[in-house]
């Protein structure tokens, strides 16, 4: 679902902005939940992504929960819950040689 700010810059005119995933910022990291576009996805989804979008590794499904308990231990404990869940990686997710 998105979720909608206001902002108000010195000129005094309000500015809404939509924001349709929700994230997690871990450090070199983040985990983004999106459950806007299932015509591209096919379903609500949950990503991985390393870096500056250098890798996404994602999951069928809403993983918030998990990943957020992970995103303090850091990127490989979070990359370990997807190899764990590797069965529910999207059609577009990136595939770790690591998977188990």
């Amino acid at each position: 679902m998105a979720s909608v700010s206001t902002i108000t810059p010195a000129s005094g005119v309000s500015i809404s902005l939509v924001q349709f995933n929700s994230v997690v910022e871990g450090e070199g990291f983040y985990v983004s939940h999106n459950d806007y576009d299932a015509a591209i996805y096919g379903g609500e989804t949950t990503a991985l992504v390393f870096g500056q979008m250098q890798a996404f590794y994602i999951l069928n499904g809403d993983h918030r929960d998990a990943y957020s308990a992970l995103v303090p231990a850091g990127f490989d404990a979070c990359m370990a819950y997807f190899n764990a869940n590797i069965e529910l990686a999207n059609k577009h997710s990136e595939r770790p040689a690591q998977a188990i």
